[in-house]
């Protein structure tokens, strides 16, 4: 008898939780229920909360972690762990106080000192840490790390590796560990977890379909893929997709299995993905099909990309709006490059609707940093850093170079009334911290319509009822359409993936008097599960007719978009966060 997907789900769980093995790698799809096994984990652990870790890589992630799993676990980036650590145990600080500051754009700081201090080419410091290349020119940035009593968020990895190497005695003993997203590690990360696996029982759970952050970080799918061959950990799959819909599923399998025929993926960890239909069978019904759209122009005065996602927004329904709120998600994720986004996002906003921008990446040295610093310690080196190399870098250069030869505290080299005015402005800082908190407005996740647009390395973490993906042209991804990377088929693989409703997929056959040519990836999945929608001068033209075939929803999904247009005018707002549950549709 074919047993149901119920029971080859409970199966599944079962076969991990009844393992007896101390080293399991959980090797799953995007939406498979990770959170879910990682709860009923610790739901089975010995110890209580403090005695269990949860690690992953990145702050969002952490935060719904957290939602799910905080009052079983300790729930921690990397990052964050290893600085816990350095607060903890004195012995792996080497240098720094138990008050050390953690500093983003330090490194970047200490780059600058090589160079007033040096004069020579600059090591690529954070490279070789996440390289675990062990430089002598590292011994330079731990000593500037050292005198600045401050971390980075690589160096702090770094640092507490080299101490727990060299005394396995003080990783932390624990019941349980376990690991999100280690396909996103670099070899430094992935050393130290190995580390930490030396002496405790730990689940690693992640995707190499999955790796995006190569580029960026070092990171690597081959850490994970090591795992899987090495024969030390138990390795399980969980073969049901809970998140997407059956469409997106078929779309996912369909992209990889054309990859694979094209040589691509070469050393992939074959995994099931499969569609969950207890869970996702009634929005399969409801949206069947992937929309393909192709607009014949974008650009500033004819924003086809805007216009088109306006409307489809003002068609979603109610419900689907309160299910991604009481899910502390967004309603709607915009995800593609810069150029692309930027429009959609000022014509989305000029709309009254209320839309987060996910910057690619924060960066840049902020002298408010080093002013909030300053307003709790004076005599901080790291305060002063930031604040000279800020005001005057030659400056900064001259007060680096006499702080390093004399061995004085920075503070000292700073010309009399600059430093008057530094000390003064800071004091000024603390004494109107409270006011400028209260200015702050932060987004309200709990209520209304959400839409984010971000880069397809800033929607991983993230889910949404429903995912547009723009610019799917040769030339954007991928570049080359004769060498298209691995890449670049993970980064399309992640954005279906976020999907929980429908998908849009939109490109343009001219954008900013350039000519486009759709992207390779759209014809690796199947025509029959598209929907084409052709967006042309004509199509604002005809409200009616848009909106019977908006979407390729069922008459189910279309009567209650009627039902919402029937209903008139209501709030639109430009504040994120605000609720929008009942929109304007902007037909004209």
């Amino acid at each position: 008898m074919e047993k149901s997907p119920e029971t080859e789900l409970k199966e599944a769980v079962d076969r991990i939780l009844a393992s007896g093995s101390r080293r399991k790698l959980v090797v799953a799809g995007p939406g498979t229920g990770k959170t879910m096994l990682f709860k009923e984990l610790l739901d089975a652990s010995a110890g209580d909360r403090n005695s269990r870790l949860v690690l992953t890589f990145i702050n969002n992630l952490k935060v719904d972690l957290e939602r799910t799993l905080g009052m079983s676990a300790r729930i921690l980036t990397l990052h964050g762990y290893c600085q816990s650590l350095l607060r903890r145990k004195p012995g792996l600080r080497a240098g720094l106080s138990e008050n050390f500051r953690c500093v983003p754009e330090m490194a970047s700081l200490i780059k600058r000192d090589w160079e007033y201090l040096k004069k020579g080419p600059t090591p690529v410091f954070v490279q070789e840490m996440r390289s675990l290349n062990m430089s002598p020119a590292l011994d330079f940035y731990l000593a500037r790390a050292n005198y600045y009593d401050a971390v980075d968020f690589d160096d702090s990895v770094f640092r507490t590796y080299l101490a727990l190497d060299g005394n396995r005695d003080q990783v932390d003993a624990l019941a349980l560990v376990l690991i999100d997203e280690f396909q996103d590690f670099n070899r430094m990360e992935a050393a130290f977890i190995e580390l930490v696996a030396s002496k405790n029982s730990i689940v690693i759970a992640g995707d190499d379909d999955q790796a995006l952050y190569s580029q960026w970080r070092g990171a690597s799918w081959d850490h994970i893929r090591a795992l899987c061959k090495r024969g030390d950990y138990e390795v399980f799959p969980l073969p049901f997709c809970m998140r997407c819909p059956e469409v997106i599923v078929g779309a996912v399998n369909d992209v990889i299995s054309r990859a694979r025929a094209l040589q691509k993926l070469n050393g992939r960890i074959d995994k099931p993905y499969r569609h969950y239909e207890p869970r996702k069978g009634e929005d399969s019904q409801r949206y069947p099909k992937v929309v393909l759209v192709e607009t014949t122009v974008q650009r500033a005065n004819a924003n086809y990309f805007g216009r088109y996602i306006e409307e489809a927004v003002r068609l979603i329904p109610a419900e689907e709006i309160d299910e991604a709120s009481k899910n502390h998600e967004p309603t709607v994720l915009v995800i593609g490059p810069q150029q692309y986004r930027n429009p959609v996002s000022a014509h989305l906003i000029k709309a009254g609707l209320p839309v987060e921008i996910r910057p690619d990446q924060e960066s840049g040295i902020a002298r408010e940093a080093g002013l909030n610093i300053l307003a709790e310690d004076q005599a901080a080196n790291i305060g002063w850093r930031i604040v000279l190399e800020v005001e005057d870098r030659a400056l900064a250069a001259q007060c680096v170079q006499i702080s390093a030869s004399k061995a004085v505290a920075l503070v000292r080299t700073v010309p009399e009334s600059l430093r008057e005015k530094i000390v003064a402005e800071a004091k000024t800082w603390k004494d109107t911290a409270d006011q400028r908190e209260k200015a702050k407005q932060p987004v309200d996740e709990a209520g209304g319509m959400r839409i984010k647009l971000a880069s397809f390395e800033g929607a991983k973490g993230l889910s949404a009822q429903h995912v547009f993906i723009l610019g799917l042209h040769a030339g954007d991804l991928p570049k080359n359409s004769t060498h298209i990377t691995d890449i670049e088929v993970c980064r399309f693989l992640v954005g279906l993936t976020r999907t929980k409703k429908q998908c849009s997929l939109l490109h343009t056959k001219q954008f900013a008097g350039q000519v486009k040519t759709k992207s390779p990836f759209l014809d690796w999945i199947r025509k029959e599960r598209y929907t084409p929608i052709s967006v042309d001068a004509a199509y604002w033209k005809d409200a009616r007719h848009r909106r019977d075939r908006h979407l390729g929803k069922t008459d189910a999904v279309l009567r209650s978009a009627a039902s919402l247009i029937r209903a008139g005018p209501g709030p639109a707002s430009a504040i994120t966060g605000a609720d929008v549950r009942n929109p304007t549709v902007s037909l004209p």
